[in-house]
């Protein structure tokens, strides 16, 4: 085979694959558009009657001409009827689509639909609160992928059925979960309703250094009074991340009796330790330490005096009065004696002169 035919054929390949590829591009977009356009239609027929049922129009079963049984719409229509409805019309509604059985079709797609399907699903059944709900979710959090996980998890927050803050904490540790900000939020949600749990869990030494600051944040975040022995004992610990994290909880918490600790880590050897401690007590409103974090303007870490500028001035417009009595009480600096000006010299007069008189 020569090779110019042996370009030729490369050519026709290289040709044919590209027709090929833009053919099923073309024939993909129509088929989404088709799709979609479907979708909205079916969208068209179910919202109006759902609507008008809410509004108490109509006291009759919905009449949604058998789509009720497509799962993945109700799911859509659900979630986003959820966040509207309120009260009684929320009962309504969630009445009215249990007695079409939606519910029951959307705990099957939370456990055979594909990944998004099944995000959708434990996204809408929060419309349902019940037992059977809270069990499908539970099981969805421990068994599934990373976002069926989470959202079957914020969910079941959602619904005040938490699953406890020990098997929380397990599933990050255990490498099933991940110390991602979403899990943080939903650990700082759970930990409102299981203070006593979290506190008690804070004492567990299989913790990793991430997973315990995570902790203590939510611990903070509840606002729990409960929370501050743990966090300042944290505060203490000899780790300097342990007490940098706790000391930010503690200004979270926003408890006075913060400073107790707070003292001891505006001297820390540790600059993030430092840069905590003025940032509590810039949120709690410590004004006592008012001599110590000017102290800390001076500090060798440029982010630690900036956060020492930001403190005196945000102290400085809480409590004026407070700062002009600290200022006045400020010894001042004593100007030094200036030294005599030394006599200027007697001009020599010239013999020159002298001689000419």
């Amino acid at each position: 085979m020569s090779p110019l035919i042996l370009i030729w054929l490369i050519a026709l390949a290289l040709m044919s694959f590209s027709l090929a590829t833009m053919a099923v591009l073309i024939g993909s977009r129509v088929l989404n558009k088709r799709r979609r356009d479907r979708r909205a239609a079916r969208r068209a027929i179910v919202l109006p009657e759902l609507v008008h049922h809410i509004g108490g129009l109509t006291d009759a079963t919905p009449d949604l001409k058998g789509l009720e049984t497509d799962a993945v719409l109700m799911a859509e229509v659900v979630r986003d009827l959820a966040s509207l409805v309120r009260g009684r019309e929320r009962t309504r509604l969630m009445h009215a689509l249990q007695s079409l059985g939606v519910d029951t079709a959307l705990h099957t797609l939370l456990r055979s639909g594909s990944t998004n399907q099944r995000v959708l699903a434990a996204e809408a059944l929060v419309f349902f609160p019940g037992e059977e709900t809270h069990a499908a979710l539970l099981q969805a959090s421990r068994r599934d992928k990373h976002r069926v996980r989470l959202s079957a998890l914020r969910s079941a927050i959602e619904l005040g059925q938490a699953p406890p803050i020990g098997e929380m904490l397990d599933s990050v540790i255990g490498g099933s979960e991940l110390a991602s900000l979403l899990f943080s939020d939903l650990l700082q949600r759970a930990v409102r309703t299981q203070v006593d749990n979290a506190v008690e869990a804070l004492n567990r030494s299989d913790l990793p250094p991430a997973v315990r600051i995570m902790l203590m944040q939510a611990l903070g975040a509840s606002g729990d009074p409960r929370a501050l022995k743990p966090l300042r004992m944290a505060a203490r610990s000899p780790d300097a991340e342990i007490r940098a994290g706790a000391l930010g909880a503690l200004g979270v918490l926003g408890h006075p009796g913060a400073g107790q600790v707070v003292a001891e880590a505006l001297d820390d050897a540790d600059w993030r330790v430092r840069l905590k401690a003025i940032e509590c007590v810039r949120r709690v409103g410590l004004t006592e330490f008012f001599a110590q974090v000017m102290a800390c303007a001076d500090d060798e870490v440029w982010w630690v005096r900036y956060r020492a500028g930001q403190t005196l001035m945000s102290l400085a417009e809480n409590d004026v009065a407070n700062l002009k009595a600290f200022v006045s009480n400020v010894p001042k600096r004593r100007p030094e004696p200036k030294a005599a000006p030394s006599p200027a010299p007697l001009p020599q007069l010239s013999v020159a002169i002298g001689g000419a008189r």
